[in-house]
């Protein structure tokens, strides 16, 4: 009987710590999507010219050169920038992100699009099949991640065998460290200013951790 009821108690134990950290979770994501909600208005007039300056970095090891995708993924799109120059690599273009005043500037710019379709969502969940698309790329958005790990699992998920995905985090940021410690030379530390940068290609799928390998690219 005691055995029983330390066992209850150690499960009730688990069940609040869980709910606690769901609740944490979702408070932090609710304040940081009104958070972009509020900014979407003058985001570009801020960080406009930033985001360009990371793809521009990124596009100078020749990874787009002469390559046509045929389904691309921009995830964590804000209103849009990237997606402007993904367009002439790929014969569909879809962008991703959880603030609705992001995507409402999205759509206000691609409204006449035809190649471009903008979805409300988490990048942590994203709502696509596996393997769904030829190049992934996030700038700046992983940092913001409360469970940076389990969105590059996300992320990676979607890319096809031989896809590619780009991602850029804050050198700043204090949590990003699993990430150095996983893929330590792996990072390009010197591409940018602001911004680190991960290029990555699956080997082989997802079990119980990442396997990717960096694109070819060196510092």
């Amino acid at each position: 009987m005691e055995f029983i009821k330390l066992s209850l108690a150690i499960c009730l134990v688990k069940v609040i710590f869980w709910l606690n950290r769901v609740f944490h979770v979702s408070l932090r994501k609710a304040r940081l999507r009104r958070l972009y909600d509020v900014t979407s208005s003058f985001y570009e007039a801020l960080y406009g010219f930033e985001q360009l300056r990371k793809f521009q970095a990124i596009s100078s090891l020749g990874l787009f050169r002469d390559v046509k995708f045929n389904v691309t993924l921009d995830a964590g799109c804000g209103t849009g920038i990237i997606i402007n120059y993904l367009r002439n690599r790929g014969s569909l273009t879809v962008g991703v992100d959880f603030s609705k005043g992001m995507l409402r500037k999205a759509k206000e710019r691609f409204r006449n699009a035809r190649d471009v379709d903008l979805i409300l969502s988490d990048i942590e969940y994203l709502p696509f099949r596996p393997r769904a698309f030829d190049l992934v790329i996030s700038l700046t958005v992983l940092q913001n991640c409360l469970r940076p790990l389990k969105t590059l699992k996300s992320l990676m998920r979607v890319l096809t065998n031989k896809g590619i995905l780009v991602l850029s985090y804050l050198k700043k940021s204090q949590n990003m460290f699993f990430l150095e410690v996983m893929f330590r030379d792996l990072v390009l530390k010197n591409l940018d200013s602001t911004d680190n940068v991960l290029i990555l290609n699956k080997l082989g799928g997802l079990k119980r951790q990442i396997k990717a390998r960096c694109y070819g690219f060196t510092h």
